[in-house]
């Protein structure tokens, strides 16, 4: 059978052998997303800092535990807000959708979904490990990193 049909393999899935076998895209605004991972890095270190030393902060209220338990309660307000304020920003170049803020619409089946996460910190954590996600909504693959050489020579 040719490669370009799909061939039923008792998956029972919907997604076509094509979609799942597509070469990744390279993302448009680069640092966008790479500030995104920093902001969410930043929340998700901040969050348990700021639990921690706020149990401290009640049980031994001195001056400098005071001090670091302000400055992470405000890098974990800051990270979480701009993080979702830039996040709102970045558009995905197929279907314009935001893949790196959740919405209620319905996910890909192919979605980057990692277990005790969401689809978003799912795809942050594939960008960090892989250097790829996909958009949560169209399933597109997307990459980072310089263009090919051969959509330069085009």
């Amino acid at each position: 059978m040719p490669r370009h049909r799909y061939q039923s393999t008792g998956r029972g899935s919907h997604v076509a052998d094509w979609e799942r076998t597509q070469p990744p895209r390279v993302w448009k605004t680069q640092a966008r997303l790479l500030l995104i991972v920093l902001l969410s890095l930043v929340t998700w270190a901040a969050l348990p800092a700021t639990l921690c030393l706020t149990v401290m902060l009640l049980l031994d209220p001195t001056p400098e535990i005071k001090q670091w338990a302000l400055i992470s309660m405000v890098s974990l307000v800051v990270g979480l807000v701009a993080g979702i304020l830039i996040s709102s920003t970045a558009k995905c170049s197929l279907c314009h959708s935001t893949p790196f803020l959740q919405n209620s619409h319905r996910k890909h089946q192919l979605a980057n979904d990692v277990p005790l996460l969401t689809y978003r910190a799912s795809a942050i954590v594939h960008l960090l490990l892989r250097g790829r996600f996909r958009c949560m909504y169209c399933s597109t693959p997307y990459r980072i990193g310089p263009r090919s050489s051969k959509a330069v020579q085009e």
